[in-house]
């Protein structure tokens, strides 16, 4: 989750919800033995990632005109599964598709040490979205103003769901343009974000209305109501076929690449 904290923005480590009983058992079981374990639980993990049920429930929802659901993720606050609002829309609306746009405009403009956060939280991200719920994380590269409409059209997605405009230029320049080009494509945005406070007068359209002064600000701040941090969602659909995806780069091979494009 993100919380403001004296006007910075400060964002948890990725969280992971509980794995559930069966999870515990594996887990147990390749500790007691990994060798002999691994071999012995692969082809009942493979069955049951690849099972047709879970292909027939994507097939379920495109057929209920749900379609393919986009969770974009930009990387500003919003590479994790709990109290992510984009991930509990989607999950409730049909087959999930997560994407990261590696745009090298914006994310090659990092420092080193961002870059790397940003590949560990998108490690992470990618493995608990595989092992938790069988979904692939797509990663592609180049603008998100085209990248997004190319996958939406390759996975029929009807909604794509993003986190609310960052607060740096790059990023909020890149996510209104995309969300521009989505629309004109038919598909429709569905905006959230983090905050744990509502009602805020100086949110959305009411930005200019920020109080001058932090005394003033966390005055009003505490006047607004507390929202509740939620969970991980309980399940998510996958996708199947899954739009194909370039994979990460090496968090060293990002970082040279990002030294010549300065």
């Amino acid at each position: 989750p993100t919380y403001n904290c004296i006007g910075f923005m400060v964002t948890s480590p990725h969280l992971l919800r509980p794995r559930p009983r069966l999870a515990n058992w594996l887990s147990s079981f390749l500790l007691l033995a990994p060798s002999r374990a691994l071999v012995a639980v692969r082809p009942f993990i493979h069955a049951v990632q690849h099972h047709p049920l879970r292909q027939r429930s994507s097939a379920a929802a495109a057929a209920d005109g749900a379609g393919a659901q986009l969770v974009w993720l930009t990387g500003a606050e919003d590479l994790r599964l709990s109290d992510h609002g984009g991930f509990e829309a989607a999950s409730a609306a049909g087959a999930v598709v997560p994407v990261f746009v590696l745009d090298p405009a914006v994310h090659l403009s990092y420092p080193p040490p961002r870059l790397r956060r940003l590949h560990r939280a998108l490690s992470s991200l990618e493995a608990a979205l595989s092992e938790e719920y069988g979904v692939t994380l797509v990663v592609r590269r180049g603008g998100a103003s085209a990248v997004l409409p190319q996958v939406a059209q390759e996975c029929g997605a009807t909604a794509c769901h993003v986190v609310a405009d960052d607060v740096e230029a790059p990023m909020r320049v890149s996510q209104r343009a995309a969300c521009a080009a989505l629309a004109d494509s038919g598909v429709a945005l569905r905006r959230w974000d983090g905050a744990l406070r509502s009602g805020c007068p100086w949110s959305g359209a009411a930005a200019a209305s920020l109080p001058p002064t932090f005394p003033e600000y966390a005055s009003a701040a505490r006047a607004c109501t507390l929202v509740a941090a939620a969970g991980a969602p309980k399940a998510l659909t996958p996708l199947e076929p899954c739009p194909t995806s370039e994979g990460l780069p090496g968090v060293e091979a990002l970082i040279a690449e990002a030294a010549v494009a300065a």
